[in-house]
């Protein structure tokens, strides 16, 4: 699905290009509609050069790791080879052949951390869809790529979202991660009839913990409704 950029600046994703049905990404809307006085305080804390080097190393450790997470998955579940961790690493640095020596390593790093604790991998099952796009037109609409959905071996289906982060995180900072969840898992119902059951955030930290935040069907619906209030003030603030 192509993506535009649109006149704020923000990532659109073509939904219907024969109907130039362009939606905003959901962290486009999140970006724009959650409170920024704790990041503007960081960029002045530090600078804007400093905060810009960081936000970079950050996104593009965060991209190794994804890639790498997704070829992994294709390597041990939908196309099993030998040595699925191997092979996925090949096919990760292939693909992000523009990323430094030190971003590959720490998003290598932040993935092994997942790879080597039994409660992440070892409980999926079968994989149903992999960085596939998504999309609803609730409250004006909005559209993203979701990470995984998988069914997990006691026949769980569940939405998975991949985070980096550079410390641990306290639940009450994530208000932003769950409603990008809850935003996926309803897309994914309504563009492939999947409903989770239970969606789970993973992060990983670069200080060496890993950590999983959990969201039942009720969650779900939860943030939701919180992330629809933002869709609505999004098209709002910035109409087509």
């Amino acid at each position: 699905m192509k993506t535009e950029t649109g006149k704020n600046g923000g990532r659109y994703y073509v939904v219907d290009e024969k109907n130039s049905v362009k939606l905003p990404s959901v962290t486009t809307i999140l970006g724009n509609m959650q409170d920024k006085s704790g990041l503007d305080a960081w960029i002045k804390r530090v600078g804007e050069k400093k905060a810009k080097e960081i936000s970079t190393f950050s996104a593009n450790r965060g991209t190794f790791m994804h890639v790498l997470h997704e070829h992994y998955l294709n390597s041990l579940l939908v196309d099993p080879v030998e040595k699925p961790l191997k092979e996925a690493f090949k096919l990760s640095l292939a693909e992000c052949n523009t990323l430094t020596e030190e971003e590959i390593k720490c998003g290598k790093d932040l993935f092994m951390q997942f790879h080597n604790n039994s409660d992440f991998y070892e409980q999926i099952g079968e994989v149903l869809y992999q960085e596939v796009p998504v999309w609803s037109l609730k409250g004006g609409g909005y559209a993203g790529r979701l990470d995984l959905a998988a069914k997990t071996k006691d026949g769980k289906v569940k939405v998975i979202d991949f985070k980096t982060s550079r410390k641990p995180k306290r639940e009450s900072w994530i208000d932003g991660y769950k409603m990008q969840t809850a935003a996926y898992s309803i897309g994914l119902y309504e563009q492939y009839g999947v409903f989770p059951e239970e969606t789970e955030i993973w992060i990983s930290c670069e200080t060496g913990e890993v950590q999983t935040f959990r969201m039942d069907v009720n969650d779900i619906k939860h943030w939701f409704s919180k992330f629809q209030e933002l869709v609505v003030g999004y098209h709002e603030k910035f109409p087509k």
